[in-house]
């Protein structure tokens, strides 16, 4: 078993990224908060020496224990929505729906008409992910009226459609943000972003979801997972 030091560092990670404790702000008292946990100051003070460690709270002297500015983290392994994936790690994720709805649009996808979701992703009231989601007219249709606030569209596609996501390419890139999404994300004209362009296919090869994803890069940090022989890297250098 993981010394209770530890299970308090994990929960007050989980509430930081929740953003009930938000960075520049300091956390309650030493005092409370080993009280609310049940546990000696000294073990609480571990959990917080711990997390000054890796940048997320840092102490001053007299006035208490201030959250940093820090980013939510990211795992980008397997197949997983951004939600399953940051659930995981005990990281709530909301999701305001901007729009659904079949549209004829240029896309990588062998079809003329495609819907598009859009959507916003947040981590406490923190906008994180700006994310559009192109799936095939003909397998679309299908979705038009699916809850994609609460369910993964990966999740509603094998359900509803029968098609199961099996392999994806991904590309990512820094980009600067546009006068259409800097409100939307709550950032400034031309911050520097992360784009990540994603290609899902079925079983059969076919393409199934176009996706395109701003990341927010001062909130969210990236991890690739790699496993011998079982992820390709290409790099372009430009």
């Amino acid at each position: 078993m993981a010394p209770k030091y530890v299970a308090i560092q994990d929960d007050l990670l989980r509430r930081i990224a929740a953003a009930e404790f938000r960075a520049g702000r300091p956390l309650p008292p030493q005092r409370e908060l080993s009280e609310a946990y049940g546990v000696s100051l000294m073990t609480l003070r571990q959990a917080l020496r711990a997390l000054e460690d890796e940048g997320v709270v840092e102490q001053v002297a007299g006035k208490g224990t201030f959250v940093r500015a820090h980013r939510v983290p990211y795992p980008a392994a397997g197949l997983g929505s951004i939600v399953d994936d940051l659930a995981v790690q005990g990281i709530a994720m909301t999701t305001v729906v901007l729009r659904a709805e079949v549209v004829a649009a240029p896309t990588r996808l062998d079809a003329d008409r495609v819907l598009e979701v859009e959507r916003v992703r947040l981590v406490g009231s923190s906008p994180v992910v700006h994310q559009v989601s192109r799936i095939p007219g003909e397998i679309g249709t299908a979705l038009l009226d699916a809850d994609f606030r609460s369910k993964s569209l990966y999740h509603l596609l094998t359900e509803r459609c029968g098609r199961v996501p099996a392999r994806a390419t991904e590309k990512l890139s820094p980009i600067a943000v546009t006068a259409d999404l800097a409100p939307l994300l709550g950032v400034e004209l031309g911050c520097l972003c992360l784009r990540s362009t994603r290609m899902t296919y079925d079983r059969q090869g076919h393409p199934l979801v176009d996706d395109e994803a701003t990341l927010v890069s001062d909130r969210m940090e990236v991890t690739i997972e790699r496993e011998t022989a079982s992820q390709g890297f290409r790099y372009l250098v430009r």
